[in-house]
């Protein structure tokens, strides 16, 4: 096996996902010859008409959970992963670093996501949100209380300066938690660009070249570095 079969990328999506090539692509194409695989949200979870929360969003996410930790126990020996997200799939991105301690996850990029999802009680006012069961959900699905799980995986935030989706102070204040509470605080960057859109367009613009740079930059250090020791 030569040593690019060795790497793999995996390409979340955002939620619903209707556009599932824009911009995508390009960003599996950052490390020529490594694997990649693109994990679609899907446009609706099993039950998201019936239930917006639980079986639409949670349900969607939890999958996707799910599928990455089976797809990294079932990895080969010396096989290297980098995780990029974008939107929802920038939390689950940075679930799976939290959830498999002991994987061989080198490095985390989550675009234009957000470390929670307090954000959909806002977009989806008139939902029931039935208090005690939503509360223990957004504290489980919160990754911030998480942030030493992720160990020394490294982590990029990319946001831009006026998402019309999740507010870029979610992302800043997630990124000065993280540094203070990891002990790898230099292995965590965050980069915020005007203009950035949250649902990237067929034809990239200079914003979503920009993202695309500084992705590249972080998969193309970390994914070779192969000193890393996740936390256990």
């Amino acid at each position: 096996m030569t040593e690019a079969k060795c790497e793999e990328i995996l390409v979340i999506g955002d939620f619903p996902d209707n556009h599932p090539e824009q911009g995508l692509r390009d960003l599996a194409a950052i490390r020529p010859g490594a694997d990649w695989e693109y994990i679609s949200l899907g446009t609706q979870g099993p039950d998201f008409y019936r239930d917006l929360f639980f079986g639409g969003y949670l349900a969607t996410m939890q999958r996707a959970r799910q599928h990455i930790a089976q797809k990294l126990a079932d990895s080969p020996p010396g096989r290297r992963f980098a995780i990029i997200g974008r939107g929802l799939g920038g939390l689950v991105a940075l679930w799976a670093a939290a959830d498999n301690r002991t994987a061989p996850i080198q490095c985390v990029v989550s675009i234009s996501s957000t470390p929670n999802l307090d954000y959909l009680k806002d977009k989806h006012p008139h939902y029931g949100w039935p208090a005690d069961e939503v509360k223990k959900a957004l504290l489980d699905w919160d990754v911030s209380y998480k942030v030493p799980r992720i160990g020394s995986r490294a982590v990029l935030l990319i946001h831009s300066d006026n998402d019309s989706e999740i507010r870029a102070n979610w992302a800043e204040e997630f990124f000065l938690l993280a540094t203070g509470v990891s002990k790898w605080p230099e292995r965590w960057d965050y980069h915020r660009i005007p203009g950035l859109p949250h649902v990237w367009p067929g034809s990239l613009g200079e914003p979503c070249r920009e993202a695309l740079s500084y992705t590249k930059q972080w998969v193309d250090q970390y994914l070779d570095d192969t000193a890393v020791v996740p936390s256990r």
